[in-house]
């Protein structure tokens, strides 16, 4: 006769429940990606780009802020209304320099995030993931397999899929988002988003004060 309660075998039943759910998961999570192996022939006709600095605003106006930005960063999305309202404010004075430093120590995602981005840009859609993965950042960063939603984001804005995977997991990629990451570290940037202009950190709200022409706004509030 067993000595087993009714309470202690529904406590048990519970934890083998919950055991199986979590190797299903776990299971899914490394077929998923299991087989990454892409025939380059699938590709061979997509339209690439040369690595380059990610740049909005004008590039020829020699002042040039560089926001070092994490996909996965809660403030870093709360931070892009300003940063897309100064170039759309002041556009021709100055240009807006996007750089990775995910935080890879507290946003799992964010490295993933990075290599998304970067794989769009090699298909010449940057700011289109760029936009995307803060506007859908719930959804991706939460996730244990944000790849699966990285390639919708990628169809969503036209890329070549096969191309965008082949990209995503890339040596290729792993090392310009790295690199950015180095610069970061080397310039003892302490979060995101975190913004320098000529070598040095500084206040977003200073830069826009101390570098640019503030007369543009009463001349917009004159014009409406």
């Amino acid at each position: 006769m067993s000595n087993t309660s009714p309470k202690r075998r529904n406590k048990n039943m519970w934890t083998w429940g919950i055991i199986l759910v979590l190797a299903i998961i776990i299971i899914s999570f490394f077929v998923s990606k299991g087989d990454r192996t892409i025939d380059p022939a699938l590709f061979a006709d997509v339209e690439t780009f040369e690595d380059g600095p990610h740049l909005k605003g004008n590039a020829e106006s020699g002042l040039v802020l560089i926001e070092y930005s994490d996909f996965q960063c809660p403030a870093c999305k709360a931070a892009e209304p300003a940063v897309s309202g100064l170039i759309d404010t002041f556009g021709e004075q100055v240009a807006v320099e996007y750089r990775n430093f995910p935080l890879r120590s507290i946003h799992p995602n964010a490295q993933i995030g990075a290599q998304a981005a970067e794989a769009a840009a090699i298909q010449g859609k940057f700011w289109e993931m760029h936009d995307l993965l803060f506007e859908n950042q719930d959804e991706w960063s939460k996730s244990f397999n944000p790849e699966r939603y990285l390639v919708e984001y990628a169809e969503t804005i036209g890329l070549n899929v096969d191309r965008f995977r082949y990209d995503l997991e890339s040596d290729v990629v792993k090392d310009r988002v790295n690199a950015d990451y180095d610069e970061a570290v080397a310039l003892g940037l302490q979060g995101t988003p975190s913004f320098v202009y000529d070598g040095q950190a500084v206040n977003f709200n200073d830069f826009v004060n101390d570098h640019l022409d503030l007369s543009v706004l009463a001349e917009e509030e004159t014009s409406v």
